[in-house]
């Protein structure tokens, strides 16, 4: 079951998105789990680009995913790279010249937490 509240997939779009601006906008993912996210923010995209053909990201962002992936019946290549830009996402359409280009609002998992914690009473921090 899930958690997540209907219709609360957390994307912004600029108000032109196909604006040739560095960030066209932001993404919230509740999880590093790329093909979980995908399908709904994908769905949201494809009413702005038209069919999705390609979704490029940063490795070290996400949990490993496939370098295909299946979204409405269409398949979408997934290309994680450590070259990009970190918290950046480039969605692209099928038709040339349609991509938008995300910026990432990254969750933080109870892992990441723990370590942040730990890495700030090790610096000399204190706990409340």
């Amino acid at each position: 079951m899930s958690t997540r509240p209907a219709s609360a997939h957390r994307l912004r779009l600029a108000l032109d998105a196909a604006a040739t601006a560095p960030v066209n906008g932001f993404w919230w993912p509740y999880s590093r789990g790329l093909t979980a996210e995908l399908p709904e923010a994908l769905a949201m995209l494809t009413r702005q680009l038209g069919p999705i053909h390609r979704v490029i990201y940063h490795l070290d962002e996400w949990d490993a995913a496939p370098r295909n992936f299946e979204v409405g019946g269409r398949q979408v290549r997934l290309d994680g790279y450590r070259h990009m830009p970190a918290r950046i996402a480039e969605v692209h359409g099928a038709e040339i010249g349609a991509r938008v280009t995300l910026r990432l609002i990254t969750p933080v998992d109870d892992a990441d937490l723990i370590d942040a914690q730990q890495r700030w009473e090790s610096e000399g921090g204190a706990a409340a």
